[in-house]
Order: structure tokens, then sequence, then C-alpha cells
């Protein structure tokens, strides 16, 4: 592989403006947008599970410490993009739309036995939903549309470094910069008399953030198994905030605008995984993120602590990548997953789950493209609440490449 095509194609993906956005979602209108830090990779066909995986096929962004996983003397280069059909409904109605999009760039560089480094940008977080509803003007028989919009979200760019301690020990940290805007507008549109306005909120979001990862790997002759543990700390973003009303024509800037509170607290993980030779793998992973001290402004919600659970495995008939049968080299992948947001709306937490397969394709040895399909549903119909139930289809390449002759001691 020519190393200058690894380099534009970094600036190509660096390029791209639209990285956080997944698919609409009410709940994605709360705090930083609905998070996304289990979507990138194969690990997305294995239900996000990832904590006790080795990067290797490709690059395991969920826990920094696996990144010299991958083969001796190579540099990964791994881009993925996707497509999604969306339904959302309440009691009432229900309505539909999709998207396809470029989701994240990564790279892995093995520098030697005990140092690989990792860089890329992925998503963080998305804010995309549309509500339309009535209103009437007080005292006049005259009533309007009322539409409800968000677009937006936050990217992670981000360095990682994996070290080996021990014999079987390693661990890593991420340092990264995330950034991103979100657009919020309430648009009252013109009927009759009424000539209509729009309220726009224009806030930004960026901050420095720090996570660690440790993974300890116990070998017993052709299986080995793997305890992950990963830690993200409590994290206050640098914000602004510009608030404008456009009436009749004019705009005019609010004097609430400048900066808000915005803060994402510590979570911690831990994963469990074991592996036979290159045919086997299965994970699960647990996590937990400690929201029910962060306060947004709206008062109609209440943050309570969250939580991931997730389930993975991996199945690849061939040995080696390069036996004799191309369809013994394909990797089979089956995962599953169950989160309990940080939201509680009506005294009701907003939960999901998802359900991937996906499938691993080589070619050029080690070089793959892997595809997967996922089906999730998230919120609920009680209490008047929106239940969301999407597919998503993914699609990434993982390239390989020879770095160095040999390795560095």
């Amino acid at each position: 592989m020519n190393r200058l095509y690894i380099v534009i194609l970094f600036l190509f993906f660096l390029g791209q403006s639209s990285w956080a956005q997944v698919k609409n979602s009410i709940y994605s209108m709360y705090g930083v947008g609905w998070l996304l830090d289990n979507s990138v990779g194969i690990n997305k066909s294995l239900g996000g599970t990832g904590i006790a995986f080795q990067s290797g096929r490709s690059i395991n962004y969920l826990n920094p410490a696996s990144y010299l996983g991958i083969p001796p003397s190579s540099i990964v280069l791994e881009f993925g993009t996707f497509g999604i059909y969306n339904k959302s409904a309440n009691k009432f109605l229900s309505f539909t739309n999709g998207n396809i999009n470029f989701s994240y760039f990564t790279v892995n560089l093995y520098l030697s036995n005990r140092w690989a480094l990792s860089a890329g940008v992925v998503p963080f977080s998305f804010v995309d939903y549309g509500i339309t509803s009535k209103d009437e003007i007080e005292g006049e028989l005259t009533s309007f549309e009322k539409e409800y919009t968000g677009t937006g979200g936050l990217s992670r760019i981000y360095l990682g470094n994996s070290f080996g301690i021990y014999k079987g020990l390693s661990a890593g940290f991420n340092a990264s910069y995330i950034v991103g805007s979100i657009i919020q507008t309430e648009t009252a549109l013109e009927s009759n008399i009424f000539s209509g306005y729009e309220f726009k909120n224009e806030g930004t979001a960026s901050s420095f953030y720090l996570d660690y990862g440790l993974q300890y790997i116990i070998n017993d002759d052709n299986w080995s198994y793997t305890v992950g543990l990963i830690y993200g700390s409590k994290n206050k973003f640098n914000t602004t905030n510009d608030v404008t009303i456009t009436y009749n024509d004019v705009t005019d800037s609010l004097k609430q605008a400048g900066k808000y509170d915005l803060t994402i607290p510590r979570k911690i993980g831990v994963g469990l995984s074991v592996k036979r030779g290159d045919n086997i793998r299965a994970g699960l992973d647990y996590e937990y993120g400690n929201w029910s001290n962060i306060d947004f402004a709206d008062r109609k919600i209440d943050t309570r602590n969250s939580s991931r659970f997730s389930v993975g495995l991996e199945y690849t008939p061939a040995n080696n990548t390069s036996d004799e049968k191309w369809y013994k080299s394909l990797s089979y992948r089956l995962g599953a997953n169950y989160k309990k947001s940080y939201l509680e709306i009506s005294n009701t937490q907003i939960n999901s789950f998802g359900i991937c397969l996906g499938i691993g394709i080589p070619f050029h040895k080690i070089n793959a493209v892997n595809l997967s399909v996922e089906y999730g549903e998230e919120g609920t119909l009680k209490k008047g609440l929106i239940k969301n139930s999407y597919w998503m289809f993914y699609m990434n390449v993982s390239l390989h490449d020879l770095w160095l002759e040999l390795p560095l001691e």
C-alpha cells in the first residue's frame, strides 16, 4: 500500500463535516446529545463489545490498551460509513427517515513490542431531531404550526498510546480533543394574520479529554483469556451560546446569549473475553456512567446513572486468511447490547437495545471489508413518550501495511 495514499485518505476524511450525525432521535435534544462511544469498527457488529478485545484484524478504539495487538511492524488504516432507516412513533402518529454518511477514520501504528500508537477522528455524540406541533394565539381564533429541530453533535480527534508493562499486561490512554456545534431551532410558521418567527440557539462545545485502559492476557495452550478495564474522567466543556430571534425578516440577538454549562461524568467499564487461536473469540462488557449528579437546564427531565451491557461472538473457520477455500476465511459476527441511558422523562428512564449481525470479507491476505446490520429500539410509548426503531447498515474497511523491517526494541 502506498503510504502517500494513507495520508491523502486521512486528510480527506478529516475534512468531512458531518461525523457525528447518525439517526433521528428526539432524545438527542438533551445535554451533549445521544452518546456514541462504542459505535466504530467491527465492535459495532459485536454489539459494541470490545473492552477486553485486542486490536488485530481491526482497530479496537474502546480500550486504548489494545493497540499493541496489531501485527508487529505494521500500520493499520481503517474507515467506515453507514446507512440508516429510522422510524419514530408515539400513540398517535409515526414518521420515517434515512440517510447515508461517513462515520470515522482511525490509524494504528506498531512501533515496538512495548509501544503502539493510534490516531483518528470518531463520533462522540449526535443531535438530530424534528418535531411538529400546533399552537394558538391567546385571545385569537388563529392557530399555527410550530417546528422544533436540532442538528449537529460532537466529534472526537484523538491520539492514543498503548504500552507493554509486563508479560500479558498492557496499559494505554487516549488524549482527545472533543469539539462540535449544536443548532436548535423553534420555528412558528406563518398563518393568516400571524407572520411567524424563528428562534435559534447556536451552541459550540470543546474540551480536552483523557481516558485510560488496562488489559491482562492469560494464555493456556491454544486458548487465551483477557480482562479489560477502562476509565474516563469527569469533564466540563468550554461553551458558547448565541441566541437569535427572527421576526418580520429582522434578526435580533437576545441578551441571554453567552456561555452555558455542559458536563459529562466519569465512566468506568470492565470486560472479559476468551479466544481460541484465530478461530473463535467471545466477549462480555459492562460500562457505568455517573450521570445522577449532572443537571441540565431543562427541568422537565432528570438524570440517572447510565449503564451498558453488551456481548459479542466472532467465528472464523480458517486458521489463516490465506486458506485455499475463500469462504473459510470469512469472519462471522454476532452481538447484542442493552443500555440504560442517563435520561429520565416523566419518571421513565429512556433505555435502548440493539441486535447485530456482521461478516468480515478478507482480501489481499490480511485486509478486510467488514459489513454489519443492526436492528435497535430506544424509548417507549408509555406516558406519551416516543419510541424509535431503526435498521443500520454499516461498512468499514481495514487496510494493513508493513511499516518497519523489524520492530524497534
